[in-house]
């Protein structure tokens, strides 16, 4: 596909400013273009980003996977998973390809421009990934690296604080941490109460530390109910982010 003067100043300038140099700038063009752009205007759809989105899928997950397993050494594999299922979400993605203006740069068919396609959450999700695709292909041996440097470097705090993000990571241990840090004692779980059937019971827990009440929760589970105690607790005590 042949680009026009003012695209390639447009992705020259992006290309300079998230420090890329892309040798086919074809490539990275690619990497915006959605399909009902291709389907319209009777183009091969092997012109889309979706060739390169199903790469770059992949090489998003090995590289928070990579990233995470190095600096969150203490967390167990089912914590790692929601940390990397949180990062890579449509939602987180949508909001880094924002961050990065693509809502200028991808190109839409004339119907989905109308729809409001360029502020879609599925389209700018995967028009990130096809990036990461495009980059990776464009440094060949270089590839992985430079997609993971690509995403430290814009995206480090979103990645060094997701912990802070997530209800259910681990909230229990957390408060405990930092219950041991004061005093060396643990948080006490106390049952209040349960309602319900048999089958179908609910829960009430509270978590005291130095005899006061810290947090309660509750939930079809003891052990669900005591994570839901610690969370507040924890925002109690403004250790952790909503």
């Amino acid at each position: 596909m042949s680009i026009s003067k003012e695209r390639k100043t447009q992705l020259n300038e992006f290309q300079k400013k998230y420090n890329l140099k892309f040798k086919d700038l074809e490539l990275l063009n690619q990497a915006f273009i959605h399909t009902s752009y291709t389907n319209e205007n009777g183009i091969d759809e092997k012109f889309s980003y979706e060739k390169l989105e199903f790469y770059g899928d992949a090489v998003l997950k090995l590289s928070i996977s990579d990233f995470l397993y190095n600096h969150f050494i203490d967390y167990n594999e089912g914590e790692l998973t929601k940390l990397r299922a949180e990062l890579v979400s449509d939602k987180n993605i949508f909001e880094y390809a924002k961050i990065l203006g693509f809502e200028k740069l991808i190109i839409l068919g004339r119907n989905e421009k109308k729809q409001g396609g360029a502020k879609k959450e599925s389209i700018l999700a995967c028009a990130f990934e096809a990036l990461l695709g495009a980059i990776f292909i464009n440094y060949k041996d270089k590839g992985y690296k430079k997609a993971k440097e690509f995403l430290e470097e814009n995206f480090i705090d979103d990645i060094l604080t997701i912990n802070k993000k997530i209800k259910y990571l681990n909230p229990k241990a957390i408060l405990q941490e930092y219950t041991q840090g004061i005093n060396h004692q643990l948080p006490e779980y106390i049952l209040v109460d349960e309602i319900g059937k048999a089958h179908n019971k609910e829960f009430f827990i509270e978590v005291k530390f130095n005899n006061e009440i810290i947090g309660k929760g509750s939930a079809k589970s003891i052990k669900k109910a005591q994570s839901e105690a610690a969370f507040n607790a924890l925002k109690k005590l403004n250790l952790i982010e909503e």
